[in-house]
This record gives structure tokens, sequence and C-alpha cells, in this order.
């Protein structure tokens, strides 16, 4: 249906298939089994914040412009998605108009922490943590058997660490354990790709600009998303010296070198599968 890391038409390919609420952060339509839910910038100066948490779940911010936000409408229909048996599609704002699909998400749980409203004025505000689960183009890589809790350390081989990266999260054990899968694969993702790298620069090709004690710097880079942060697919991260990585977000051909750093990414993953 939709390709992580695409870009999409919001008005044509999602409203004008799906129906659904053409403005706000949640759309419900009626006759399909989504809720989808649009991300950006522009929103923090009214309150809107979302990203990556440090446990890796995406926090999204919920809807309601004045006082306190309500489990209601689009709010219960987050919190209400395995119940409802619909899928949470998460989508992030690129230009006007436009908006890149991140995933495919699954509800863990919500805190409520005060936020200013569109007033200004502070009220309590739903943050749902969300699990972005792992989508990958090429057969066979995501894991419907996670290795379960298994702590992703360097020590671990390429297999291991792809095979922690790449489970779904168990939807039938309790939040404190989700939570910690979802961190364990966010952080196994990282260590992956640093491995799969072993000392080179993915983008450029040149080795790694120093030693830490750690081993090589290189920084990770997660190529379906404007911001990085969160777990993802093997062909969906690169490892980069400084200089590719900042290129990657502030270049004036930064839209080119992520696509061309998207097909590199691929490319390896392929020869590795």
């Amino acid at each position: 249906m939709f390709e992580v890391g695409k870009i999409y038409n919001r008005r044509s390919d999602i409203h004008g298939v799906y129906k659904g609420q053409q403005y706000g952060g949640i759309v419900t339509p009626a006759n399909h089994p989504y809720v989808f839910i649009f991300t950006s910038d522009a929103g923090e100066e009214f309150g809107y914040s979302d990203g990556f948490g440090p446990d890796g779940t995406f926090r999204y911010t919920g809807e309601g412009q004045e006082g306190d936000m309500q489990m209601v409408k689009g709010n219960l229909a987050i919190f209400e998605h395995q119940k409802n048996k619909k899928e949470i599609l998460l989508f992030e704002s690129t230009t006007k108009g436009f908006v890149r699909f991140v995933g495919v998400c699954s509800y863990i749980e919500h805190h409520i922490e005060l936020r200013p409203d569109k007033n200004g004025q502070l009220r309590d505000a739903f943050i749902f943590h969300l699990d972005v689960l792992p989508q990958s183009r090429l057969p066979g890589v995501v894991n419907g058997k996670a290795p379960y809790l298994i702590k992703p350390t360097k020590s671990k081989s390429l297999k291991q660490l792809r095979d922690i990266a790449t489970a779904v999260t168990p939807s039938n054990v309790d939040v404190k354990e989700q939570v910690a899968h979802v961190r364990y694969r966010s952080e196994a993702i990282k260590l992956y790709a640093k491995k799969r790298a072993n000392g080179v620069c993915e983008g450029c090709r040149s080795k790694s600009p120093f030693e830490t004690k750690a081993g090589p710097y290189l920084e990770v880079h997660h190529l379906t998303r404007l911001a990085d942060g969160g777990a993802d697919c093997p062909e969906n991260v690169i490892a980069l010296c400084p200089t590719c990585h900042r290129r990657a977000h502030y270049s004036i051909d930064n839209k080119e070198f992520n696509e061309q750093l998207l097909r590199m990414a691929l490319s390896i993953e392929e020869k590795i599968a």
C-alpha cells in the first residue's frame, strides 16, 4: 500500500483514496481499517512536539487545540486501534502538501504532560508512545519470531544484531517488556549499521575520521526519516562519517544524496541477504 520512505501527495494519494478529515494530525476514515497520523516540525509552536524517545518509541502528541485533551475521536482511535483492528500509519511532512511515509505503528502506552494550547495556556496533553514496526523491502528480513529480550552488544554477530533489530515486538506481554523490546531493537540497528560498515563510511567509502574507545567513529543515519532516531530496517540505515551525515541533513542536494544513500544501503543489504 504505502512504501516506507516514499513521499506522497496528502490530498490526492491519501484523502483522494481513503477520504477522512483533510486537516489535522489524526485522520480516521470511516470505511477503511486505518488511522492516519501526521507529524510536522511546524506544530512545535502550538505545543505539538513529536519525535523518538530515548527508548526508541515514537512520542506522538494527541489532538485538541484548546483546554485539556480528551480521550475521544482521534485520540481514542489511537488508543483503541488494536481493539478495533485498525493500523496506525505514520507520515511526516516534507514540503507543503506532501508527506513521507514513516511506517506502521502500534500503541504501547501514553502519558499526560503539561503542554501549551493554541492560546499559550498550559493544559494536559496526551503523549502516545508508539512502536514503529520494522518493514523491509527485502523478503524474509522482518523476524516475526522475536529473539525475546536479548540485549544487543558489540560482541554480537552481524546476524544476531540483525535478528534483534528486525524482530516484531510481542503484543501479548506487559507494557514494560514491550518498551524494553523496542529499546533493544533501536540499540541493535545502530550497532548493526556500524558493524556492517566495518570502519568505512558507507556514503563516501572513506575510512572513519578517527578511532574512539568503542572503535571507529561513524554516525548512524536513518534514511526514511527527516530526523535521526528510533529503530528501522537494515536497508533504511547507513553508517556515515560526520561530513556525509551533515550533507544528508543540510546540503542543498540532500534530497538527491539521501536517494543515493538509499540505493547504496539497499545494494549492500541485497548482498548480505
